[in-house]
């Protein structure tokens, strides 16, 4: 059975600046600024925003690095990859 995709998802905190969260979406996943920049306006308006579909062990390393940096995240499921 394929292991099915998941969502590293970046939940707001109301404790670190845009540009942190920016900045470590850049360094940690590898986004280019425009698209920390989405992930982190979306995040600040809706609550949460997915920032990397992938297998949940690439996933967990990337969680565990975003976490270790104060940022609340989680990996939930994508329910669109079935």
């Amino acid at each position: 059975m394929k292991d099915p995709e998941h969502v590293l998802c970046l939940h707001n905190d109301n404790i670190h600046s845009f540009d942190y969260v920016v900045e470590t979406l850049m360094e940690v996943c590898g986004h280019t600024s425009d698209q920390a920049e989405q992930c982190a306006y979306l995040t600040h308006y809706k609550g949460k925003s997915e920032v990397k579909v992938g297998r949940l062990s690439d996933l967990s390393v990337l969680q565990k690095q975003l976490e270790n940096r104060g940022l609340t995240i989680s990996v939930e499921t994508n329910k669109t990859a079935y």
